[in-house]
């Protein structure tokens, strides 16, 4: 049985995005979302499509990118609902409503066809990917050495001790994000095997487990790199 994907996880590759140095990945990509927060929705929706091609180019398979972006679906999700939600008891305040299907027609119209709402979600999907490539292409220590390379870069600027000291936070935090959803999917794995069901009861067990575990993780992992420096 092959191993599940997890979610913003390394995937190995000789693509050229994985051979190009990890802080240029760390400046460059979240500057070109920077710069397209900024445009006309027009350029995120060329950039999502752009990414989407580079992303099947670099061998991802659509349920690894489904993973990645899930949280924006989920978001995109409750976003529609409390919109419609709030445009129905709008309407029952207000008794401005003429008939029951005329009246949900509207409000899902004005919910549903939001360009503003839609553009929002545009350009979080477009953050999300560019997260996402970043993670799938570049190793825990790559992105560490990254970060260092950028902060001695700016200690060499401004003159200043060469000594990383912000490195080591920096790239824990950005390094526990897939650790964290790794313990995640361990926990639910485990609760499977033991004929355990998803619901509420499952999220009150494992959470409680995701959180003493991943604080053990981030604890051994500074302590790691504290016995390094």
């Amino acid at each position: 049985m092959g191993q599940k994907y997890s979610s913003f996880s390394y995937k190995s590759g000789n693509s050229f995005l994985h051979r190009m140095p990890a802080w240029i990945k760390i400046l460059l990509i979240p500057a070109i979302n920077i710069l397209f927060l900024c445009l006309p929705p027009l350029f995120s929706v060329i950039l999502f499509i752009v990414q989407l091609i580079l992303s099947f180019c670099l061998k991802f398979s659509l349920k690894e990118q489904y993973q990645d972006l899930k949280p924006v679906l989920y978001y995109a999700v409750l976003l529609y609902l409390f919109s419609f939600i709030s445009g129905i008891l709008q309407i029952l305040i207000t008794k401005t409503h003429s008939g029951l299907f005329e009246s949900l027609q509207s409000v899902a119209a004005s919910a549903f066809l939001n360009k503003e709402t839609l553009f929002m979600l545009l350009k979080l999907f477009c953050i999300m990917q560019s997260a996402s490539l970043v993670y799938k292409t570049s190793t825990s220590l790559e992105i560490r050495e990254g970060v260092g390379v950028i902060e001695l870069c700016i200690r060499k600027v401004f003159r200043l001790e060469r000594k990383l000291k912000v490195t080591n936070t920096i790239s824990l935090f950005v390094t526990f994000i897939p650790l964290v959803i790794k313990i995640w999917n361990q926990s639910k794995k485990a609760w499977y095997a033991r004929q355990g069901k998803k619901g509420v009861k499952m999220y009150m067990t494992l959470l409680p487990v995701l959180f003493s575990v991943g604080l053990k993780s981030a604890y051994n992992s500074a302590k790691a790199i504290s016995a390094r420096d």
